[in-house]
């Protein structure tokens, strides 16, 4: 008998990956609880009752997701469904949920707390990361990165501590009520390192102006490596990125199925994963051949003089205009949304050289298709 699925699983598969239409319900429910936030700290806000309808209809949204997430939750090989529920629990994300509901509790128990229960309704931006990639490498960037990061942050401390206790010694007799002491010189030190520079504190004399100067410079400096390392780990997570979503396109397309991991890491390396929309003019004819691509997902069109053929998942194309040739010789458009991996020239060549086996497949269907 087919196997039916149970409720528990049909949920989980609703919420995550999750349903367009829900997955715009739960978006659409943070920033109308954020919209709704701000709106009550204004004077007009403050005296209208929407605020805090928008608030508790979201919070009940929030809460729902919150327990069927729980709910759901697959049990772990070995585990019980207990220990799987709160590993779950215990998760990132899970605890921005759960700080996420705690204003839902304050209104409702102390709802003179408006600092700090406006100040949790601000978290829940994070619940955004969610459903943002990019939200979600930034996060992974920086756990990535926390051991350059923290040791910037120690030079940054160091850097502070220097400029004030400078600032100290240098204009502390001179400005006893705005310099006298390290504490007092801490925030000029940080305003002038972060190059922000209210003008409500500044120095003197000589000296003071000259070290100002130095301080200031040198935050330029100092921020410009934190800033360089986020930079480089994100590019390095978008490289890791593209990397798996390449290998799990190469492995999809047959004429690699017999190739090792070693090989496939390779040749993932090699290709450059496109997507395209339906009626994309991939190739035309004429055209010079500096590439052959593979599908690994969708339809495509090869428009011949005296006919169509259509080519699906696994097939591949201009492999000919590659090989031989060096004009294409049809013109190939994308007959639905198409997933596809380019392979250059050369790397075809080398590609050849090294698997004879993908060397063969590509030689007999350039064989075959010529004669058809």
């Amino acid at each position: 008998m087919p196997r039916t699925d149970s409720l528990r699983q049909i949920v989980e598969r609703a919420i995550e990956p999750g349903l367009p239409w829900l997955r715009a319900l739960f978006i659409g429910a943070i920033l109308a609880s954020l919209f709704a936030a701000i709106a009550s700290t204004a004077p007009m806000g403050r005296s209208l009752a929407w605020p805090v309808a928008v608030e508790a209809l979201c919070s009940v949204i929030f809460l729902a997701e919150y327990l069927l997430r729980l709910w759901t939750v697959a049990p772990r090989a070995g585990a019980s469904r207990g220990r799987a529920t709160l590993w779950l629990a215990r998760s990132p994300l899970m605890l921005v949920d759960l700080v996420g509901l705690l204003p839902l509790f304050l209104l409702l128990l102390v709802p003179s707390q408006t600092g700090l229960i406006l100040l949790l309704q601000m978290t829940r931006f994070l619940r955004l990361a969610r459903y943002s990639t990019g939200l979600q490498a930034v996060g992974m960037v920086f756990v990535a990165e926390r051991g350059p990061l923290a040791a910037s942050l120690v030079i940054g401390g160091g850097m502070l501590l220097a400029a004030a206790t400078g600032m100290y010694l240098l204009e502390g007799t001179a400005q006893p009520d705005k310099l006298g002491s390290i504490p007092l010189a801490m925030y000029w030190a940080i305003i002038t390192l972060a190059t922000v520079g209210y003008g409500d504190i500044y120095p003197v004399t000589t000296a003071g102006k000259v070290f100002a100067g130095a301080a200031a410079v040198s935050g330029i400096v100092f921020f410009a490596l934190p800033v360089a390392i986020i930079a480089t780990g994100f590019l390095h997570q978008i490289r890791r990125r593209d990397f798996i979503v390449s290998y799990a396109m190469v492995a999809r397309v047959p004429l690699f199925s017999r190739l090792d991991a070693g090989a496939v890491v390779e040749l993932a390396g090699l290709l450059k994963a496109r997507r395209l929309a339906p009626d994309t003019i991939i190739l035309r004819q004429g055209d010079t051949g500096d590439e052959m691509f593979f599908i690994a997902s969708g339809e495509v069109e090869v428009v011949l003089p005296d006919r169509v053929v259509v080519l699906h998942t696994g097939d591949f194309f201009g492999e000919a205009a590659v090989l031989g040739n060096a004009r294409r010789n049809a013109t190939v458009i994308a007959r639905s949304a198409c997933e596809l991996l380019a392979l250059g020239a050369a790397d075809v060549l080398r590609l050849a050289g090294r698997q004879p086996q993908v060397g063969e497949a590509l030689r007999a269907a350039v064989a075959a298709r010529t004669k058809a």
